[in-house]
């Protein structure tokens, strides 16, 4: 052998040497621990300590299968990882003892808790979440006063900057009290993250929230519902896939926003607070999706937010309708260009006002077939 091929294959041994191989790391919160390694005998018990132990290439197994993890995660300057979730549900909300509370009238009940952060408040009673109509709006109603409260309702009542009274009126059984802020979450600059089979639901502010100048990020099969704000939500500079989720019971179903860009194939949007899509980043795709307005949100609200940026939004065979209510729904695209192909659209008034609109294949608006190239 030549002295240049044995350089070459020193080179080549080398470089596999120094490699480090793509890992499998495990998460099980009823057996893991932390301390852990991680291998598959050896689980973590925490999603937040898989993201920061995973390297590029590296896969985050989350079991059991369908478990409840009361945890969330969040990326930070991070490249090329994913979780697989195995339907595994992220729940920002933790279990309110039955005793320990202090009977101030009939059927009233209070006491005394930390502040949660953002001075948000959710109550979950038997799984259903109660925000006694507030939102992260600025026109969000106050709390009744404690002894207006009617059963099945609750209101918090701040003591000092560290806590305060928690009020509820009725049963104390099966109360969870939201106090984690997003299911999952991107700070700073991320790359090739993927996040599949997972679900989100009673978060302070979002059940998926990407902020930082994130890229190809794809999220498969993902569900995020009753969250204080949003479903899914993208800021900054965002570049996000979603294939496949559900997006329901939030102040938002979803909302994208600064510049943005992202696509949604196979999603479902609905019975949300104020609006089930909102888009005002700079280029959105709606894919095989269906919006489906049953309460008195907006059903799509898409735009730019100042006239002189550029905005693109694409419906492609969606189908936008209402649902277990008479009175039509409400959308609005108010700027930039919009592209219909193949859409249905019943019993929603589409309002383009300022928008530049055009109409790809056969597409049925409240009946009428609009047709295009």
């Amino acid at each position: 052998m030549n002295a240049s091929k044995s350089l070459a294959l020193f080179f080549a041994f080398g470089l596999l040497a120094g490699s480090s191989p793509a890992a499998e790391l495990h998460v099980n919160c009823h057996s893991g621990n932390d301390a852990n390694s991680g291998a598959a005998d050896k689980p973590l018990r925490t999603l937040q300590r898989g993201i920061s132990l995973a390297k590029e290439g590296d896969v985050i197994h989350l079991h059991p299968r369908g478990a409840t993890y009361r945890q969330s995660g969040t990326f930070r300057q991070q490249v090329g990882i994913t979780i697989e979730g195995n339907g595994v549900t992220l729940d920002g909300a933790d279990p309110l003892p039955e005793d320990g509370w202090e009977q101030v009238a009939a059927n009233l009940y209070r006491r005394q808790m930390k502040r949660t952060p953002l001075d948000r408040h959710l109550l979950i009673r038997a799984g259903v979440m109660e925000r006694m109509g507030r939102t992260q709006s600025a026109n969000s109603p106050d709390f009744p006063p404690h002894s207006e409260l009617k059963p099945g309702q609750f209101c918090f009542e701040n003591i000092d900057d560290k806590t305060g009274w928690l009020y509820v009126c009725g049963s104390l059984n099966n109360l969870e009290w939201s106090t984690r802020v997003n299911g999952v979450a991107t700070g700073g600059e991320c790359r090739a993250l993927v996040v599949r089979n997972l679900n989100t639901r009673n978060f302070l502010n979002d059940g998926f929230n990407v902020h930082g100048d994130c890229r190809e990020l794809k999220f498969e099969n993902v569900n995020g519902y009753d969250c204080f704000d949003e479903g899914f939500s993208a800021h900054e500079s965002a570049e996000c896939e979603i294939d496949g989720g559900k997006f329901y019971g939030n102040e938002n179903g979803i909302a994208d926003v600064n510049t943005t860009i992202t696509v949604y194939r196979n999603c479902q949007f609905y019975d949300n607070v104020n609006t089930d899509v909102l888009l005002v980043g700079k280029s959105h795709r709606l894919i095989d999706c269906q919006i489906v307005n049953m309460t008195s949100a907006v059903a799509l609200n898409a735009g730019p937010r100042d006239k002189q940026l550029n905005f693109a939004l694409e419906l492609e065979r969606v189908s936008l309708k209402t649902d277990q209510k008479t009175a039509p729904g409400h959308a609005r695209v108010n700027g930039g260009t919009l592209l219909l192909k193949d859409c249905v659209i019943e019993n929603v008034r589409l309002n383009t006002l300022g928008a530049d609109v055009s109409y790809q294949g056969q597409n049925q608006i409240d009946g009428k077939t609009v047709a295009g190239p």
